[in-house]
């Protein structure tokens, strides 16, 4: 290795690491939360209507930052601005964990998922910037590591819980938030006599028309807005319909709450890989879309019977984060087109998908069954099989 290729890596050692670390810790302020939302409740009085509601409050927020985000890269940098959305991550995650009323601890959810929002659609364009020869393979971990922050609390939030109260429980992800800031401060540090950390440049006249007039970009919003009803729905109440309907023990159903995320590492495997040869996001969005609805299904006729089957099934859901995400880099061809089509497909997707955990909340408080839950969801899946044909040739939007 040359000495000039030896400083290139080293200088992109910090980036990869911040983004590896931010990813780990995306979505723990999510999933950590259902398992053990029983004990908390014993603390922190939730209703159904307001359980729906701390649901519903994530994509919202999520929305909002999809909204806000770019303006502030232009005026900051994206290093700036996911180190901020790091910090707001980890500050949010451990200051509700010490929360003594449901206002304080529903305060610092908004805070903590206000860095989330933004992590999340400024992660795709840190890959373009600092990796634009390595989209790939550098997505591919990236992927893989975001669903892997939505397997690993439920799956240990139960017996923390138990060992340690649910106090740290809650709070006891914001390590890895936390972590995630030192990277960025390098990377902010070795840029200060350079041009690495600079505002990333307004779109040139007409690109942000072009972007939100195009029809891929809104076929993109739709299949995030699904993926954000379908996910959040039941990261939400997926624990309480397997304990009704199966007799599932908090824990078992933490464990299968896991199960349910952890089908999107297999498919982060591929997923980047597959666009990059194909260019194909319809044909996935299709396939993805036939699995779901086979998991409704199940959930629907036989609930205790293969449930294992029926939520990795069911599981497809957030592969179409990953799907979107990950194409946003091959349907724009600069960075200000990635950052205005993620702000536009994350802030629409989640704007739209937000009501899903509410309306569950309702319906549940009305005593509606839970296959009309599972019904809602079919539905929901059937509209990224009809946006599908509009992404299957390769075109860049900001162009």
């Amino acid at each position: 290795m040359t000495s000039s290729a030896t400083a290139s890596a080293s200088r992109r050692l910090a980036p990869y690491l911040g983004i590896m670390l931010v990813s780990l810790g995306l979505l723990t302020g999510i999933t950590s939360f259902p398992p053990i939302a029983a004990e908390i409740s014993k603390d922190i009085a939730l209703t159904d209507v307001t359980y729906g509601l701390l649901g519903m409050l994530s994509p919202f927020t999520f929305g909002l930052m999809g909204l806000i985000t770019p303006l502030v890269v232009r005026r900051l940098s994206l290093e700036w601005a996911i180190l901020v959305a790091a910090a707001l991550m980890g500050t949010g995650q451990l200051v509700r964990a010490f929360a003594g009323e449901s206002s304080m601890f529903f305060t610092f959810s908004i805070v903590s998922m206000l860095g989330i929002g933004a992590a999340n659609m400024l992660l795709p364009a840190l890959i373009k910037r600092f990796f634009p020869d390595r989209v790939v393979s550098v997505s591919t971990v990236y992927v893989v590591l975001l669903v892997v922050s939505s397997v690993y609390p439920p799956l240990f939030a139960v017996p923390i819980a138990q060992a340690a109260g649910w106090r740290t429980s809650i709070g006891v992800w914001a390590l890895v938030e936390f972590a995630a800031v030192i990277p960025w401060v390098i990377t902010l540090v070795r840029g200060r006599n350079s041009t690495a950390a600079v505002p990333v440049e307004a779109p040139v006249a007409g690109m942000a028309k072009k972007v939100w007039s195009h029809r891929v970009s809104w076929s993109l919003l739709a299949g995030y807005a699904v993926a954000t009803l379908n996910f959040y729905v039941m990261v939400a109440w997926l624990p309480a319909m397997l304990a009704e309907r199966t007799g599932a023990s908090p824990a078992d159903a933490g464990a299968l709450l896991s199960l349910y995320t952890a089908l999107g590492i297999v498919t982060g495997l591929f997923i980047p890989g597959l666009l990059a040869k194909s260019g194909n996001i319809g044909s996935l969005f299709t396939a993805n879309s036939i699995l779901m609805i086979a998991g409704y299904v199940g959930l629907m006729v036989a609930p205790a019977t293969l449930t294992w089957l029926w939520v990795v099934l069911a599981g497809t859901a957030p592969s179409l984060f990953s799907i979107v995400l990950v194409g946003i880099n091959y349907r724009t061809a600069s960075q200000q087109g990635a950052v205005l089509l993620g702000g536009m497909a994350t802030a629409g997707g989640y704007f739209i998908g937000a009501s899903g955990p509410l309306i569950v909340g309702v319906l549940r408080a009305q005593g509606l069954d839970w296959n009309i839950v599972m019904t809602m969801l079919i539905v929901s899946s059937l509209v990224t099989i009809a946006v599908s044909f509009s992404l299957r040739r390769r075109v860049n939007v900001d162009q």
